[in-house]
């Protein structure tokens, strides 16, 4: 320990000819004091290299500057722009932020909140969580607040916050964009193990179909029987696997779950000589690094990831100063690049 270090606020108090109360609320800018007291308490005590003590803070305060943030796993690429928005908010509020992964698995997702809990951080964030109702008691003896992202389970409680993007509508603008470049069989690729977002692209999906006066046929429909583990090459599996299906009954055109399966989807037509765009149009979904990558290029449904975890912070931030806090429904974007053209049937 150097001596810096070992200032205390009785040293500055001497150091100041004031009291030691002078100097703590001069420390935390109490109004109490003058502007200008405090202002030189301040000086003095960082030309003396006082440093808080943490622990004491906290103590007074209930409040320990740290959050928790609970992924599903670190080799998802949408997930890499969440943290790093999360960071760059609390980097700035002064709050340490740290990292837990839950493997899809609700058992382990809800033991993790409930360890951070009992380590008193201020709060938590959940991005892609699986605990449902079945962890309704679990979830309520959680005191402090928990902003999910993309909530994939169903439930109200309290103390539980939410951002999303509209699923549903980035559903039915992947299906118009396919229907406007004249595809009629457009097949989709599901995920089991991201339930609730799955079923609203998928309702996405058929209303944009049906809106269009084309019946929604279930042949046309293949998701992966993986209900837990899930992750980058476990997705490019998935799309890999279930395109020749697709290719069987006959589609041009594929709207997948997320661009890790569509990145899977290119991979299997590449092996098979199946052309794209030229003989199938493959649209991804979360514009996520690798969509400029790939060859062809992919378009996709964007989703402003980075932003979401900003928000989310944000929100946090907000519960844990009781402030008023709503729930956020983002809106979707089209991105459009090489893997979507024309129906093979127009050229």
């Amino acid at each position: 320990m150097t001596a810096a270090s070992r200032v205390s606020i009785k040293d500055i108090a001497k150091a100041a000819g004031v009291s030691y109360s002078t100097v703590s609320r001069a420390l935390n800018d109490s109004p109490l004091i003058s502007q200008e007291v405090r202002d030189r308490i301040q000086e003095l005590a960082q030309s003396m290299g006082y440093t808080p003590n943490a622990l004491a803070q906290s103590l007074l305060s209930r409040l320990t500057h740290s959050i928790g943030l609970v992924i599903t796993t670190i080799s998802d690429p949408f997930f890499v722009d969440v943290v790093k928005g999360v960071e760059e908010v609390a980097r700035e509020a002064g709050i340490s932020v740290f990292l837990a992964t839950s493997d899809n698995d609700p058992e382990k997702e809800i033991k993790i909140i409930e360890a951070f809990n009992r380590r008193r951080v201020d709060g938590v964030i959940v991005a892609a969580s699986q605990v449902g109702l079945d962890y309704a008691n679990r979830l309520e003896e959680i005191r402090i607040p928990v902003v999910m992202i993309n909530n994939q389970a169903s439930g109200e409680y309290k103390n539980l916050y939410s951002i999303a993007i509209d699923d549903f509508s980035g559903g039915r603008l992947a299906v118009h964009h396919l229907l406007e470049l004249g595809h009629r069989r457009i097949g989709y690729i599901g995920m089991k193990n991201r339930p609730a977002s799955n079923s609203r692209r998928l309702k996405g999906y058929a209303a944009s179909l049906e809106e269009n006066g084309i019946t929604c046929q279930k042949e046309l429909i293949c998701s992966s029987e993986s209900t837990l583990s899930g992750d980058f090459s476990g997705d490019i599996k998935t799309g890999q696997a279930l395109v020749t299906e697709l290719l069987e009954r006959g589609v041009t055109a594929i709207f997948c779950y997320c661009d890790t399966v569509a990145a899977g989807a290119l991979l299997a037509c590449r092996q098979l000589g199946v052309a794209v765009p030229g003989q199938m149009s493959i649209i991804g979904f979360d514009d996520n690094d690798l969509c400029e990558i790939v060859t062809p290029s992919l378009t996709t449904i964007r989703q402003p990831k980075r932003e979401m975890g900003q928000m989310a912070m944000e929100m946090l931030l907000k519960c844990i100063s009781g402030g008023f806090v709503t729930d956020s429904l983002l809106t979707p974007t089209l991105v459009v690049r090489q893997s979507t053209g024309p129906a093979p049937d127009l050229k």
